[in-house]
Parts: structure tokens; C-alpha cells; sequence
């Protein structure tokens, strides 16, 4: 080398963090590992916040509304379930968060479904006096008269509610994450 400044690291602490870092970032696993459970977390808070990568989910059909005790609020979180579903994975090249529910997919993806005929007990008032039936469903444990009625076969859409993506703020912590795992691999502060 011509004339000028070398320096040359020979610190075995320096060379192990170095080798350290390297042998994460050529296995990626641990990184992997600190990315799932970050899915998990940001998947269920496009939930709570009923928002898709496009924007707001549709809203839900004023029937479907009406039906409900949460009316229009709490989409895809009446029972809970598809929200405790989501669970993370991960191995040496990939990290993952999904559902094994049934009807994860079509809430993701919307579709149609074709309800077959069925026969079911509706549940309504009779006045006696009157003899009248009062056209109002009720509760089984508010009504005084149930009939069993056939439910022709119907389709119901159900549009696409996408709650698995990643958005802006998953593109910017995933780096962090994955910087924050090579530091500790590599003893790093």
C-alpha cells in the first residue's frame, strides 16, 4: 500500500460480533422468529381497526346489522374467535401469521356461500283474543308460539374483509425487528 493511515481490527470481541452478525444474517431464523409474533400482533390490529389495505371494510348489511347485539361495530369480533385464532409461525426462511378457522378464507377473500334448504323453528306472539299472530320473530324465551317453516336454499355473498397484509407501518418495524435481533445475536447494545 502507498503512503497513508491503515487500521487494522485484531479485537477478538469486534471479530465475534462481525462473526456473529454474519452467521444471523446468512440463517435467518432468529430473525424469523422475532417477525412472527410481530404478524400476529399487526394482523389483529387491522382487525380491531376493520381496515383492509385499500382502506375501510364494507360495512355489513343492515340485516346482518340488526342481528347482532354489536349492531355495526365489532366486525369479525362478536365471538372473538377468528381474532384468538391468529396464530404466527416461522422457520429458517420465512415467518408467517394465519388462521385455521374455516371461515378465515372467505372473510379475507369474500364469496359466496350456498345455504341448502333447511327447516327451522321460528318463534312468534299469539293473542288469543284476537286471534292474532303478531308478525315480529322473537326470542324463544319472549314468544308464546312456535312453528317449525322451511328455509328455501339461498346464496349469501359476504364481501372480502382482507385482515392479512402488510402495510406501511409492518414495512417500516419489520427491518427494526429483524436490526434488533442481529445486534443481540451479536452482543451489540
Amino acid at each position: 500500500m502507498s503512503e497513508g493511515v491503515q487500521i487494522r481490527v485484531t479485537d477478538a470481541e469486534v471479530l465475534e460480533a462481525l462473526s456473529a452478525a454474519r452467521r444471523v444474517a446468512e440463517n435467518p431464523a432468529a430473525i424469523m422468529a422475532a417477525i412472527a409474533p410481530y404478524l400476529v400482533f399487526s394482523t389483529q390490529r387491522h382487525i380491531e381497526r376493520e381496515q383492509g389495505p385499500d382502506g375501510a371494510w364494507p360495512r355489513l348489511s343492515p340485516r346482518t346489522a340488526r342481528r347482532r347485539k354489536a349492531g355495526y361495530a365489532h366486525m369479525l369480533r362478536v365471538t372473538g374467535r377468528l381474532y384468538a385464532s391468529i396464530t404466527g409461525d416461522s422457520g429458517a426462511d420465512y415467518a408467517l401469521a394465519g388462521s385455521n378457522l374455516e371461515y378465515a378464507r372467505i372473510h379475507q377473500f369474500g364469496g359466496t356461500i350456498d345455504m341448502p334448504e333447511r327447516q327451522q323453528a321460528i318463534y312468534q306472539n299469539y293473542d288469543a283474543r284476537r286471534d292474532r299472530f303478531d308478525a315480529r320473530f322473537r326470542a324463544k324465551t319472549k314468544s308464546n308460539f312456535a312453528r317449525d317453516v322451511t328455509i328455501g336454499a339461498h346464496k349469501v355473498t359476504i364481501p372480502a374483509r382482507p385482515y392479512l397484509y402488510i402495510d406501511e407501518t409492518d414495512r417500516a418495524e419489520i427491518p427494526r425487528i429483524a436490526a434488533d435481533v442481529i445486534r443481540r445475536e451479536a452482543g451489540l447494545p
